[in-house]
């Protein structure tokens, strides 16, 4: 269910924004997705890289660990977080109580949580508490393709080189684009589809996405546009390249997204969505439908056809949003068992394609943002409004910022170059 189309101030997809290079108030590249309740489509994708074009035919079975990740861990978070002082873990907690200060400078907040060595030793919350669902807006997009590394893992998908004319033929319309048919899995997870972007802040035309919600069958929608560009020739952020790969993960696995996630994924992170709230997303909801989103622990929208939206919407409490983080800094290991291949996770937290010039970004994975952070490699996975989910490998660090995307700030993420890394002591 989506907030009217059409409403003043209501973004359609998952926002972007610098990391802490730009200390600016400045609306980030994707400033209009607005999860379920302002609408839906998120930016957060783009991945494909020459070093990793062979990758998707690849069924890797590899363990490897980032540099700086321990290759034992004391204890995994499935039943909950444990916490633990700063200064147990290398931080001074002097320099992180900087923290407290500055989060008054950032109105917006609604969460910050930092695990640093798998101990959560920063969480405060406004407006809410550790139970609060967060409307994850584009971090979603980091769900869908941790789902489609599982797909593959569990043969329900062969290689990332299948395409769609094999893996959505039911859903083409005669009159499909036939190069429509020939794009494959990565590059929709690398927004090289060759489909027109629809994230304005990153040169997209947003009325495609409100075409798409008012379509009665998003995925055929999807399939009967004709492409702007030859597939796997250039960027463009496309939620609806997204919203695709959550019908492929459902139609490979013959479940719905939220089932095989929830069976694969959800399950052994110890993330509880038994109750969770699963619209069917509208363009004009009703009011009584808003608040229920707002006030769900867990929620999921879907589509006409009950396809779950794969580029935002998702809503799960900020601890759980950890946990995902948590997963691709161990390199897709959880307490012994590799959920997501290891390889598939190195992939899609390296740089896969190239996001188009003068953005402060320095690529895109597999739905991940790659950048750097006062000079350490970093992977993010960004919603609009202010939503974070940033893993520091080699300082083995997860940081979780939720914020009220109502207010259209998206500079919290200043915070884990001003006062986060700065407490790290060993």
């Amino acid at each position: 269910m989506l907030k009217a189309i059409g409403r003043a101030p209501v973004p359609l997809a998952g926002g972007v924004m610098a990391p802490s290079r730009a200390h600016t108030g400045a609306r980030s590249a994707g400033a209009w997705e607005r999860g379920w309740r302002w609408l839906l489509v998120a930016v957060v994708a783009c991945l494909l890289a020459a070093a990793c074009t062979s990758q998707q035919s690849e069924r890797p079975t590899g363990t490897s660990r980032p540099a700086g990740v321990p290759t034992q861990r004391d204890y995994w978070p499935t039943a909950g977080w444990r916490t633990a002082p700063p200064a147990e873990v290398g931080m001074d907690p002097k320099v992180l109580a900087v923290l407290d200060t500055n989060v008054a400078y950032h109105p917006q907040l609604r969460s910050l949580l930092v695990v640093r060595h798998g101990y959560l030793v920063y969480e405060r919350y406004w407006n809410g508490d550790a139970g609060t669902g967060q409307d994850a807006f584009s971090v979603t997009k980091s769900f869908t393709a941790a789902l489609v590394g599982i797909a593959l893992r569990d043969h329900h998908l062969n290689s990332l080189d299948q395409t769609v004319g094999e893996l959505l033929a039911a859903h083409l319309p005669p009159t499909a684009d036939p190069r429509l048919a020939k794009v494959t899995v990565q590059q929709l997870l690398t927004m090289r589809s060759g489909l027109a972007g629809d994230d304005p802040s990153l040169a997209g035309d947003p009325t495609l996405a409100e075409a798409m919600v008012r379509s009665r069958d998003w995925v055929r929608h999807i399939l009967g546009r004709k492409l702007v560009a030859k597939p796997g020739a250039s960027f463009a952020y496309s939620s609806a390249s997204s919203h695709l790969l959550s019908a492929i993960v459902a139609d490979s696995s013959g479940k719905s997204t939220l089932a095989f996630a929830r069976s694969r994924l959800f399950a052994p992170l110890g993330i509880h969505t038994e109750h969770a709230f699963q619209p069917v997303e509208v363009a004009d909801p009703s009011r009584a439908a808003e608040q229920a989103y707002e006030r769900a622990k867990v929620a999921w929208p879907t589509d006409p056809q009950g396809y779950h939206t794969g580029f935002g919407g998702l809503k799960l409490p900020a601890r759980d949003l950890a946990k995902l983080g948590y997963l691709y800094l161990n390199g897709g290991r959880w307490d012994g068992v590799q959920l997501i291949p290891a390889s598939y996770v190195r992939a899609s937290t390296q740089r896969q394609s190239q996001p188009p010039p003068g953005g402060r970004l320095d690529g895109y994975g597999y739905q991940w943002w790659v950048t750097s952070e006062r000079g350490h490699p970093s992977f993010l996975a960004l919603g609009f409004g202010g939503q974070f989910l940033q893993v520091i490998p080699d300082l083995d660090l997860v940081v979780v910022i939720t914020s009220d995307a109502a207010n259209h700030r998206e500079d919290a993420q200043n915070l884990v170059g001003e006062a986060i890394i700065p407490a790290i002591t060993d």
